[in-house]
């Protein structure tokens, strides 16, 4: 199929260029018929470019043919601003040849600055006439789903034409295309046949922005064509059945388990046919129950739940097994659940009450119930049926983009567990951009150690590899740090989802060539101090990368990968001390606090609010906290921090975390840095910092320390004064206060709402 598709995509371009050869007036439309011949393209905001006056046309450049999409799409007439660099490669000389009258060419030897202004000036020139005018500012070509930096010539540009307008472009879909350089160098792959493709026209934008600010509407103009595009994807269980029914995938491994204590090894094929068990058992049982609930660890057992309950087209709710009775049952009654998914053996461990009226299921019971018959018959139905039939089979095309996949009930670290509504559409495209983004295949091998009651867990650990169509290994505790590295190093893991926490676990723990497989390490839900990542590497050889993600948007929203060298261009991916660049698709900005629909300019610290498809649908029964976290799409993160010009999202504290001491505002996280960083930590916790009431002042500082730094205390809290900090961010000492251990969640993060509570009871004491 492949190569008929490159035979007929190679005759229809050698027919358009002898046609257009002939006739040169034809050359647009003929470019206008092959765009729709190989792609199913879409655009939207066309309206919004001005019928006439000078527009320069700014767009992120993925590929050797966003000119062709920009120039068909664009209502007007344009010219395009392209580098000696991008008509090297023969063929692109060959069709750029006709274009001499709508390109602007600027030779490799702009680096000469007279030869820079004049090219400036002719692109000016043009603008003062009353033309379009076609610009990617990046300088070259994505390697990566992420933006380069934009040039300043931009600003040079509009300096000498200010009454051009800025309008910004954004084309989507075509990354992993046989035209751009992902998945392999670009004209040296196999062409998918006619992906969907998007080219979206922003708002106008006056000519006295920065860079950095085009780039950022660029940024948001693709998330809105993210969101547009998140209502053609397939559901998750969908592309689940679609893996396990290629023949290529049927027999090899799906998922290795060491939940049970012993290694199990299930096939696609048998995971197939599982989780089609699982869910014949409960059809018969749970009725019309809408949501389902699940008290297992990470683990076959537990993947097999959330599949089974997917393949039924209903929500599932993963308990959270480390939280308390209240929360758990806080958990059950907002989500109505009926029915809770357990084991008994799990049991034993993790006791679970629960209120009158809810019915547990035991996996024992639904394995003792399956017969042979019945699991060679769906491997069968796996074996020879095609994956659009067994998806019409369990009737998932009925699924649509908002229906509800899952709830995840927040950590509660700043009080009461909320719901947070995870639709197909929500999790999906945020899986897929994951993807995309960290580079899956399915060659790698994905180590899953986080829950699943955990948005991260639940996402990249659980639905990731199975979409990506690579081996998922699963262990359900983070915290035992030797069998995690003996794991990784035995099943030859090239990826690694983890926390700070859990970090600091194996560093003490496991030996020096335990995570050399490792491809890439990626620890979210809490800081990742760059002391930290220093010493990880230096110990194991990998770097550990920091991401950055929420409950309420499913979670990912940047990360930190490592730089693409090739050749002589280099693009940086990795910048310590950020989070890393958005995904595919999410675009992050900061906004003032009192007003988060107002932004501010790039570089500019406020409160981080994200756009995408994988803002959450809302809150469980609580549409004034909805309302409240989401304003015109965007999300407010309630994290301080700021986007530099490229991208680069730095979290400098959260909103919650400041102390209001005089009137003025104390952030909470830079002092507790500013301790560990005098402590010397290398990554541990030794203290934490928390506000309580003061009648005094409004609030005072309290710091909760382990007894081990106790003789220590006195000379750190005297050498933050030689730091010159604030004699009010100072603490007193006797707002000081040993506690036996730091008051954690079960992913390893501090939980703030617990260490409120212990502040305020021991600061009442004194």
């Amino acid at each position: 199929m492949s190569g008929t598709v490159l035979l007929w995509l190679v005759g229809t371009v050698a027919a358009a260029a002898a046609v257009t050869w002939l006739f040169p007036g034809l050359l647009r439309p003929a470019g206008w018929v092959l765009c729709r011949l190989m792609y199913r393209w879409q655009v939207v905001g066309r309206e919004r470019i001005p019928a006439q006056g000078g527009v320069l046309l700014i767009a992120n450049h993925v590929s050797y043919i966003d000119w062709l999409l920009l120039w068909v799409a664009c209502p007007r007439p344009v010219r395009f601003v392209l580098w000696s660099r991008y008509y090297r490669h023969p063929l692109l000389r060959f069709v750029l040849s006709w274009g001499r009258h709508w390109t602007i060419r600027i030779d490799d030897e702009v680096q000469r600055p007279h030869t820079l202004d004049a090219c400036l000036q002719k692109i000016a020139a043009a603008l003062q006439l009353g033309q379009v005018v076609v610009m990617f500012p990046e300088g070259k070509l994505s390697r990566c789903v992420a933006m380069r930096r934009f040039g300043r010539g931009i600003e040079r540009i509009l300096r000498l034409a200010p009454q051009a307008v800025v309008i910004p472009a954004g084309i989507y879909g075509l990354w992993g295309s046989w035209w751009a350089e992902s998945g392999g160098r670009a004209f040296r792959k196999w062409p998918r046949w006619r992906p969907r493709v998007w080219i979206g026209f922003g708002m106008p934008l006056p000519p006295d922005r920065s860079a950095a600010d085009y780039r950022q509407a660029v940024q948001e103009v693709l998330s809105d064509l993210a969101i547009a595009d998140s209502s053609w994807l397939r559901p998750l269980p969908v592309l689940f059945v679609r893996q396990a029914a290629r023949w290529r995938l049927l027999l090899r491994p799906c998922i290795v388990d060491y939940a049970a204590g012993n290694r199990r090894v299930l096939s696609w094929g048998k995971t197939y046919a599982a989780a089609c068990c699982v869910a014949d058992y409960l059809r018969a049982r749970v009725g019309t129950e809408p949501h389902i609930g699940v008290w297992l660890p990470t683990g076959l057992g537990s993947a097999l739940a959330n599949l089974a309950i997917a393949l039924l087209r209903r929500g599932v709710v993963n308990l959270n097994y480390t939280a308390g009775t209240a929360a758990v049952h806080s958990a059950i009654r907002q989500a109505g659940l009926r029915w809770i998914i357990t084991a008994r053996r799990f049991l034993e461990r993790c006791p679970l009450t629960v209120p009158e009226g809810v019915n547990l299921i035991l996996l024992e019971e639904i394995l003792e119930s399956v017969t042979t018959r019945q699991r060679l018959r769906h491997f069968l139905a796996a074996l020879l049926l095609p994956g659009w039939l067994l998806e019409r089979r369990h009737q998932l095309h009925r699924l649509r983009p908002d229906d509800l996949l899952t709830i995840v009930f927040s950590s509660g670290s700043t009080g009461e567990p909320k719901g947070v509504m995870l639709t197909h559409r929500n999790v999906g495209s945020n899986v897929l951009s994951a993807i995309q983004t960290i580079e899956i295949q399915r060659s790698d091998r994905l180590c899953g150690v986080l829950p699943f009651f955990h948005s991260f867990g639940y996402t990249v650990c659980l639905w990731a590899p199975l979409a990506a169509g690579c081996r998922a290994i699963y262990y359900p505790d983070p915290r035992a740090a030797k069998d995690v590295g003996d794991i990784v190093r035995q099943e030859k893991a090239t990826i690694l989802l983890s926390t700070a926490t859990f970090l600091r676990f194996y560093l003490r723990r496991c030996e020096a060539d335990a995570f050399r497989t490792l491809r890439i390490l990626i620890a979210g839900a809490e800081k990742l101090p760059v002391s930290l990542q220093k010493e990880f590497e230096d110990k194991f050889g990998v770097r550990p990368l920091e991401g950055y993600g929420c409950t309420e948007l499913s979670p990912v929203v940047s990360t930190n990968l490592h730089d693409l060298i090739v050749d002589d261009d280099i693009q940086v991916r990795n910048r310590p001390g950020t989070v890393g660049q958005p995904i595919l698709g999410v675009a992050v900005r900061a906004c003032t606090p009192d007003d988060q629909r107002l932004p501010l300019p790039v570089g500019h610290e406020g409160v981080l609010c994200v756009k995408g498809p994988n803002v959450m649908a809302g809150y469980l029964h609580q549409p004034q906290k909805t309302a409240e976290a989401i304003r015109d799409g965007w999300y407010c993160t309630g994290d301080i921090g700021c986007v530099e010009p490229d991208g680069f999202v730095r979290i400098t504290g959260r909103l919650s975390r400041f102390a209001k001491i005089g009137g003025e505002m104390v952030p909470l996280e830079r002092l507790d840095e500013e301790l560990h960083d005098i402590l010397q930590a290398r990554g541990e916790r030794y203290l934490a910092v928390a506000a309580v009431p003061d009648s005094r002042r409004g609030e005072r500082i309290v710091v909760l320390y382990l007894s081990s730094i106790a003789e220590r205390l006195d000379a750190t809290l005297a050498a933050l004064a030689q730091r010159g900090l604030p004699p009010l961010w100072i603490p007193d000492r006797r707002d000081c206060y040993p506690v036996d251990s730091m008051p954690v969640l079960g992913s390893g993060k501090l939980d703030l709402k617990r260490l409120t509570e212990v502040a305020v009871e021991l600061a009442c004491c004194r």
